[in-house]
């Protein structure tokens, strides 16, 4: 008897070791996800981070595999039928497809000149894309559901705490920024699929607990360091400028890689744009001069030696600042930025305003729990100090900052214009 094998396709990742993608080849090569290796998944935080380079196709391929495991389990458990168990590893492999260059970082301009992010881009470009999901078998129209979010199903990448594509970036970032990675795997074995809800079992409530505590200390000390918001808000001034200056279309954008939106800020004609590039490669970002944050935690920030001022202002005020449309967009923050240059008597292009950014994700989302008997209650239900710890956590770490150049930076944190920018700000809202 005559016996075939397959040619199977591995692939090595550091977390996971040998990966079979043997199956999704023709999905795997596909340009759009192919452009995904040069798209790095933390955008700027190489900066500050030097390992910190892997990129959205590495997650991706993570996210592919943690889910593989999981759609084995949900599958056996009578969760889901076979379809639908390669539908979302299918889903894992492309979540991010739609991304484009500096992933999250560019998203605040194109949502306000295009109106759309990453995931509703991906939601169309996958259009484009049918003979490669029907070449693995996969009822494309089901597919594109994922996406929308029409199937309860997404959520098996997607939850806002027990995703796949979640558990991976949250330990592929540690392990690339901080050097560890969260204990995840009991929770992920413990997660259920019932009446279109993710479910963990009762015995993981601990894991879900301590991967919600893990998700806000990965703001704190990556995703949300100080050098990091504000080179990403360089990266966006660039990217308004240059989108000015060449009127590039939608698609096109979003079809940039890191490397091809770098080679066009290098190049361009544009003379701020090339000034902002040449201190951004060099790592000359802004300083910190003005920062508005809660009374509670303005003595969080270190102030010793530097030429800076901070204000603490009643909570109230500060929830008006983060939910203010004046502060809204990059148009609108570049409008303030030329009112504080005037105020200060500060030359052009010299101020940048960062305002508070990533506030929804420090609002922890619950978790549904199955407890014995089949009941389904919310972790809030049994845990509510918990929730309120987190989100003090993060009030913690909200922060208007009015940054500056070096060269200007002793004349605007001279306390007198320090103080008459803290007063303009806040008059606006």
């Amino acid at each position: 008897m005559q016996t075939s094998f397959k040619n199977t396709k591995l692939i090595n990742d550091p977390l996971w070791g040998l990966i079979d993608i043997t199956d999704f080849l023709p999905m795997i090569d596909v340009p759009q996800f192919q452009a995904l290796g040069f798209k790095y998944q933390l955008g700027i935080t190489s900066l500050l981070f030097p390992s910190a380079t892997h990129t959205r196709k590495q997650h991706s391929f993570g996210a592919f595999r943690r889910t593989q495991q999981l759609a084995d389990r949900w599958l056996h458990k009578g969760f889901i039928n076979q379809d639908e168990a390669k539908l979302i590893v299918a889903f894992a492999l492309w979540h991010d497809i739609g991304h484009g260059p500096f992933s999250h970082v560019s998203e605040e301009v194109t949502k306000e000149l295009y109106g759309t992010d990453h995931d509703q881009h991906g939601s169309l470009l996958i259009d484009n894309l049918q003979d490669a999901v029907k070449a693995v078998n996969i009822d494309f129209d089901q597919l594109k559901k994922l996406f929308t979010h029409e199937n309860p199903l997404y959520l098996a990448v997607h939850d806002k705490n027990l995703g796949t594509e979640k558990l991976d970036y949250l330990s592929r970032d540690a392990y690339y920024t901080l050097g560890e990675i969260p204990g995840v795997e009991y929770l992920a074995y413990h997660t259920y699929f019932i009446d279109g809800k993710v479910v963990i079992d009762e015995r993981a409530i601990d894991q879900a607990k301590a991967i919600q505590e893990f998700y806000v200390k990965m703001y704190k000390n990556v995703y949300l360091r100080k050098n990091s918001t504000i080179a990403q808000r360089l990266i966006q001034k660039m990217i308004l400028e240059l989108l000015r200056e060449i009127k590039m279309s939608e698609d096109d954008f979003w079809a940039l890689t890191d490397f091809g939106l770098l080679g066009l800020f290098e190049t361009s004609e544009n003379n701020s744009v090339r000034q902002y590039y040449q201190r951004f490669i060099r790592r000359d970002l802004p300083k910190n001069a003005i920062a508005i944050r809660s009374e509670k935690f303005a003595f969080i920030e270190e102030i010793a030696h530097k030429p800076q001022n901070i204000f603490g202002v009643a909570e109230d005020v500060m929830q008006k600042l983060i939910s203010s449309e004046r502060f809204a967009t990059p148009s609108k923050l570049e409008v303030l930025e030329r009112d504080i240059e005037k105020l200060a008597s500060l030359p052009a292009n010299s101020i940048l305003v960062v305002p508070p950014t990533s506030v929804a994700r420090f609002v922890p989302k619950d978790i549904n729990i199955y407890m014995t008997g089949g009941k389904i209650a919310t972790l809030s239900n049994y845990f509510e100090d918990h929730f309120k710890a987190l989100e003090e956590e993060g009030r913690s770490y909200v922060v208007m900052r009015v940054c500056v150049f070096e060269e200007n930076r002793l004349a605007l944190s001279e306390p007198a214009i320090a103080q008459k920018i803290k007063d303009y700000i806040l008059s606006l809202v």
